[in-house]
């Protein structure tokens, strides 16, 4: 157990390197668990709605930003009769949430949607259901009144999907969900369309008819709509570079370690190398350190984690339901991945003064 003692011989410094590998751990993590935890609600929230198949416009960067015509969704109407769910999505800048969802969508949507109590909204009235979530965080439940956009809604549900991003927000019927995001009170717009056909055709059959027939949407299935959409693709791109910051700001303060522990132990390593240590042996107990450290660092970063995820997803500027407050085990064992190769890049520099050290000139040295 030499190596454990070599770590507690600096114990300061050994403890500033776990917090400075904690760090970029707990930033991979965070950033990382937000990205899939993005994917995962977009592509849950079409399986909890059984839509096998979306349709949005094809340029659209995510949901939201979709906007499909009002005479393109009669078609589609036409077309799929009661198969097809319309529905516009978007958010409201509210004193008690500034990013509150809302969701509007025709009664034969609606009725798919599992009520957690209460009952689903008449129609042609100033009635909303409130997601799980939504309701918590609010204190909010049935016959109770919520403003939105300057006029009480009675809430006359809670409901529940299993995915936090939508059990965070309101749902209404689809001309009053048109009034309250329409800034000019004019839009026609609809969203996306959510096609149901189990049982009928096979999803990619008609996929692909609804992408030759309407060059201005697209259709994908519902389980891979985060895959197609251009947001999530920047996302990756970005939390990819944040990742290999943190991991080479990461590699500089553990190497930077190592190779202060080299030029203290010099002497040291002289004298196993002349008892028969090889420059391999050496490098060996430098790697149990360096993977010590790491290790302690990427327990300390996930936690570190978990704690930023729930701080942030209290901020009141954030909203609700947008940000996940624990990683899941692929993501731990992601961290500990990274925590691994990091330990392994962070030896190159001090292998490179190890393999070059000769016995005597370590033995010479003050």
């Amino acid at each position: 157990m030499i190596f454990l003692r070599n770590v507690l011989r600096a114990r300061v410094r050994s403890l500033m390197t776990a917090v400075g590998i904690a760090s970029g751990v707990a930033l991979f993590a965070a950033i990382g668990a937000i990205t899939s935890d993005l994917q995962s609600q977009i592509d849950g929230a079409a399986a909890s709605y059984r839509a096998e198949i979306v349709i949005s416009e094809r340029r659209a960067t995510s949901p939201m930003s979709s906007r499909v015509a009002g005479p393109l969704m009669e078609r589609l109407m036409a077309e799929f009769g009661d198969d097809l769910s319309p529905m516009l999505i978007g958010t409201l800048n509210e004193p008690w949430n500034p990013y509150a969802l809302l969701v509007g969508a025709d009664p034969r949507f609606v009725r798919r949607i599992p009520l957690v109590r209460g009952e689903p909204f008449a129609a042609g009235q100033p009635e909303m259901l409130v997601g799980e979530i939504g309701a918590q965080r609010l204190s909010l439940g049935p016959g109770q009144t919520l403003q939105v956009g300057g006029r009480d809604y009675r809430i006359t549900g809670v409901y529940r999907t299993g995915s936090r991003f939508f059990d965070s927000g309101l749902l209404t019927e689809l001309p009053e969900a048109r009034r309250l995001l329409a800034r000019d009170g004019t839009a026609s717009h609809y969203t996306l369309a959510a096609l149901h056909v189990a049982g009928t055709r096979p999803p990619d059959e008609v996929i692909r008819q609804l992408n030759a027939a309407y060059p201005t949407l697209r259709a994908v299935q519902g389980a891979e709509l985060s895959g197609s959409l251009r947001l999530i693709r920047i996302v990756r791109a970005f939390v990819g570079t944040i990742s290999v910051i943190a991991i080479f700001g990461t590699c500089v303060v553990l190497s930077n370690t190592l190779m202060m522990a080299v030029a203290e132990r010099t002497r040291e390593i002289g004298i196993l190398m002349t008892v028969g240590w090889t420059p391999w042996m050496v490098l060996r107990m430098l790697l149990a350190e360096s993977l010590l450290l790491c290790a302690v660092g990427a327990l300390l970063g996930d936690a570190l984690a978990i704690a930023i995820l729930h701080a942030v997803n209290r901020l009141p500027s954030v909203g609700f339901g947008w940000i996940p407050v624990d990683l899941s085990w692929s993501q731990v064992g992601q961290s500990l991945l990274m925590a691994l190769g990091v330990a392994l890049l962070s030896l190159l520099g001090p292998a490179l003064v190890v393999t070059r050290l000769q016995p005597l000139a370590a033995l010479r040295h003050e």
